[in-house]
């Protein structure tokens, strides 16, 4: 056997066709170039100049189908997601259906009801109310449309035109149960509504009422001094009621109150700790009491910022003062003035160099016999001396 037969008789057979040059790569890329040519797999549109025999087969026939067909199809879309609960998705189909131009006034009307049925899910109360007006344009005794209408009025608090609606309604079908009950909600809501009417007007002559004897208790109080030198534009808490310029009001939910039971004032007041820079407010602070019965309660317990073991603020251990300063005066015109613990709140505030501002008092609290204290005071005794020099300087 020769060298050549003995190489052919020991190689295998070639069975098939060649084995492919094109990568696994370029097959995948050719596979997607050729879904993006038809519409069902497109990712974009093709450019104007790119012809797709596909796209242009489905446009012409899609313009081959007659706008009531379009439309009545589109319709039947939007119920279908109106059914599962896609209002949006159903008003959007209603609103595609509405675009083609046909002369079938009842599939005009429907959609448009059928939309304001979607947007009245929505709330868009005000496109509820002009679908319908346009269904009723075509169509006067469209009941769906009045039912409708009368909904989205009760929505919107317009009771009458609701009536209106409901009555309307009921003279085109007297047996139509949805809408007797619809009127009955109707007739509930307006009488719902005058008493909440009603109501709001009693608790403004309430509150009328109250801030005029408080009014007149002030006065009495004619020795009481405010500084309404920044003075602002008041609100009570109704925010659509404007106060005046009362010199106790303020802008805050903080306000001296008449105790209609003892017609004693209540006053909002501040305890002040310049020391700590710490403060306690006392919400209703009866005029009768003294400055020692609410610092007994204030004080009951060592502040948190004081020394628990060794506290330096007890009501043995504490003076108090106020800061007066001139109406209209600057923060060198202010004093400090010891007052005594067992004086009571309105006759210190009727005393003549007490201040009000703001409508709320306040008061110094300083341990008694300690440095701090004694700067503080000393810093106050400077301005005083430093302005009776002022004043002997221009007099000279």
């Amino acid at each position: 056997m020769s060298s050549e037969e003995a190489t052919t008789s020991t190689s295998a057979p070639v069975i098939g066709p060649a084995p492919s040059t094109v990568t696994q790569e370029e097959r995948t890329k050719q596979l997607l170039e050729d879904l993006e040519k038809i519409p069902l797999f497109m990712t974009h549109l093709p450019d104007s100049d790119e012809p797709n025999l596909a796209v242009e087969a489905l446009k012409s026939l899609a313009s081959d189908e007659p706008p009531l067909e379009v439309a009545t199809n589109l319709k039947t879309e939007g119920n279908d997601c109106f059914k599962r609960g896609k209002f949006a998705e159903a008003a959007q189909y209603y609103t595609n259906a509405l675009e083609y131009d046909h002369d079938d006034k009842s599939l005009k009307v429907s959609l448009l009801i059928n939309r304001a049925a979607a947007n009245l899910e929505l709330q868009n109360y005000g496109m509820v109310l002009h679908d319908c007006a346009d269904a009723l344009r075509i169509r006067p005794n469209t009941v769906k449309a009045l039912f409708r209408s009368a909904k989205a009025c009760i929505a919107l608090e317009k009771f009458e035109e609701a009536t209106e609606c409901c009555k309307w309604g009921l003279n085109i079908e007297p047996d139509n149960k949805e809408l007797a009950a619809l009127q009955l909600q109707v007739d509930q809501a307006i009488a719902r509504h005058e008493r909440r009417i009603q109501e709001r007007e009693e608790r403004k002559r309430q509150k009328d009422l109250i801030r005029e004897q408080l009014k007149q208790a002030i006065e009495i109080r004619s020795d009481l001094v405010f500084d309404t030198s920044n003075d602002k534009k008041k609100r009570t808490e109704d925010k659509d009621v404007v106060i005046g310029s009362y010199p106790w009001e303020n802008d805050s939910a903080r306000q001296v109150e008449l105790d209609q039971a003892t017609g004693h004032l209540l006053w909002p007041v501040f305890f002040l700790y310049p020391e700590s820079k710490e403060s306690d407010f006392v919400e209703k602070f009866d005029e009768s009491l003294t400055l020692r019965d609410m610092l007994q309660e204030v004080l009951a317990e060592p502040p948190h910022w004081d020394d628990r073991q060794r506290p330096k603020y007890t009501l043995d251990t504490v003076d108090t003062y106020f800061l007066s300063r001139p109406v209209g005066g600057f923060d060198e015109d202010e004093r400090l003035v010891k007052v005594s613990m067992d004086a009571r709140l309105g006759v210190i505030l009727n005393n003549e160099k007490y201040v009000i501002r703001d409508g709320i008092p306040s008061f110094v609290v300083l341990p008694r016999n300690d440095p701090f204290t004694n700067q503080f005071i000393d810093r106050y005794r400077k301005l005083r001396q430093a302005k009776e020099a002022a004043s002997k300087s221009t007099s000279n």
